[in-house]
């Protein structure tokens, strides 16, 4: 082995250039984070983009389907037709 001050220096910077490209701000860490992240962030857009269609066919519902309107209503209101009764079940 070369004890040789040139060879390492040069051994040196080139350690130095390898170890930027892996660890350093635009090094190959960092991309691979990145990516992880980019990854993480299309699965939610395409869970979003799931409940939006959802929810859309839910708005074409309520305006065009009167049965699922009232429904909604008894579901969520507890409302019930004149000539509607209640029978509630104890537990």
């Amino acid at each position: 082995m070369k004890s040789n001050p040139i060879y390492l220096f040069w051994l040196f910077f080139i350690l130095l250039l390898v170890l930027g490209l892996i660890f350093g701000s635009q090094g190959l860490y960092n991309l691979w984070k990145l990516k992880k992240e980019e990854r993480i962030h299309l699965h939610k857009v395409e869970l979003l983009e799931k409940e939006n269609k959802r929810l859309m066919q839910e708005i074409e519902r309520l305006k065009k389907d009167r049965s699922y309107i009232e429904a909604i209503i008894k579901r969520e209101l507890r409302m019930i037709k004149d000539n509607e009764i209640i029978i509630y079940f104890g537990d």
